[in-house]
């Protein structure tokens, strides 16, 4: 990964660099009103599934077995097979006797899904910390909206020092639709016995998912948990002095930030390299030097 940057207010900037903190914040302070707070879908072709689960539902009990993991359903048609409990049935039998407790399970699935979604959302990551960077620092954008109209600074840190919690830092994926939890093919095999609801998978997908309208940002997360305090909005953080390598100034930093942002590296952050966004003469471009 390398470098991550963070643009600031001057104002931010010189009490980040003063008293060697910085903000993690819960989902309700971000400026995204969706960010961890989006319902996860059910977005599926379920005529389709409820054939594909059919057919799989039929290997399963009487055709090829699958190495993959199993669900409850899964479980107790292994242990039917296995005890050759099942009476021999044709493929119309079959589906006449299995399709309605498919049926059964999308309609629970499909009814459920939103409360659990819900839970998630306002208990599970309600007081959650995390930390916005950027992996590109000649963002016109960003440097507007979050340096002040260039006014502000950006704040380059490395993950290459001991112990960093940048090394954790997963990319923001941008897409046009909420994520849904299942697609046509893990929903069907769900259905037919096989894997679960991932919980991983689930709150990476919430965590690190964002509207493609926020793409320009290029952002990049640490995810803490509840942090320290299970309570609080935010979380003032200490970090290494090492872990910042460099400050950019914008354009329009006026020399009186500059003149305070020198001096504090000067006196705590002396290996940090001082650097300046310039504007292209000749293309709509940013150019650090």
């Amino acid at each position: 990964m390398g470098h991550l940057f963070k643009y600031v207010t001057a104002k931010t900037g010189k009490l980040i660099l003063k008293h060697r903190s910085l903000r993690w914040s819960t989902p309700a302070l971000l400026n995204d009103p969706f960010d961890i707070q989006f319902l996860l879908q059910l977005r599926c072709d379920l005529k389709r599934v409820r054939a594909m689960a059919l057919e799989k539902s039929w290997q399963h009990h009487y055709g090829e077995l699958l190495n993959k993991p199993l669900n409850d359903i899964g479980r107790l048609v292994r242990f039917a097979r296995a005890n050759d409990a099942y009476t021999p049935r044709d493929r119309a039998e079959f589906e006449k006797d299995e399709a309605p407790t498919i049926d059964e399970c999308i309609a629970k699935t499909m009814t459920g899904l939103p409360r659990l979604a819900a839970e998630l959302v306002q208990i599970h990551f309600a007081n959650s910390k995390i930390f916005c960077l950027s992996d590109l620092a000649t963002s016109i954008p960003m440097w507007s909206y979050y340096a002040q109209n260039h006014t502000g600074i950006v704040l380059r840190f490395t993950d290459d020092t001991f112990n960093n919690p940048l090394k954790r830092a997963q990319r923001v994926e941008y897409v046009e639709h909420m994520p849904s939890i299942f697609d046509d093919d893990s929903f069907s095999e769900f259905l037919a016995g096989y894997g679960n609801m991932e919980p991983r998978k689930i709150m990476d997908a919430i965590i690190y998912t964002k509207s493609r309208q926020w793409a320009h940002e290029h952002e990049w997360r640490v995810y803490s948990g509840d942090g320290r305090s299970t309570t609080a909005p935010y979380e003032d953080c200490p970090f290494g002095a090492n872990e910042l390598d460099a400050v950019i100034f914008g354009i329009r930093t006026t020399q009186r930030d500059r003149t305070a942002v020198i001096r504090m590296i000067k006196d705590r952050y002396q290996h940090a390299e001082l650097l300046q966004a310039t504007a292209n003469p000749n293309e709509y471009d940013l150019t650090i030097s």
